[in-house]
């Protein structure tokens, strides 16, 4: 009887070091996956500013704006334009 109880207490605190560890890991990956989804929405929300500087900058005005300023370039008068016909 007394090997028997020893046995049954050994084979609980056992448990209980199982269902201590076992939540301790659960927390851990808990943590890990709120740090990814937060990441994953920092993500997110830098590409949604990248995508919108690229339509900034690559708008036609703007790089109108820079032709003219920054390479002097205009817009040929009429009789600059020469028509070429197809072949």
């Amino acid at each position: 009887m007394r090997r028997s109880t020893i046995a049954l207490v050994l084979l609980i605190t056992l448990t209980l070091l199982g269902i201590v560890a076992a939540r301790e890991s659960s927390r851990s990956v808990f943590i890990q996956l709120q740090a990814a989804q937060a990441r994953a929405f920092a993500l997110d929300n830098r590409w949604g500013q990248l995508q919108l500087e690229q339509a900034t900058l690559a708008s036609n005005a703007r790089v109108g704006d820079i032709a003219r300023q920054k390479l002097g370039l205009v817009a040929p008068k009429n009789q600059q334009i020469v028509m070429v016909k197809a072949p």
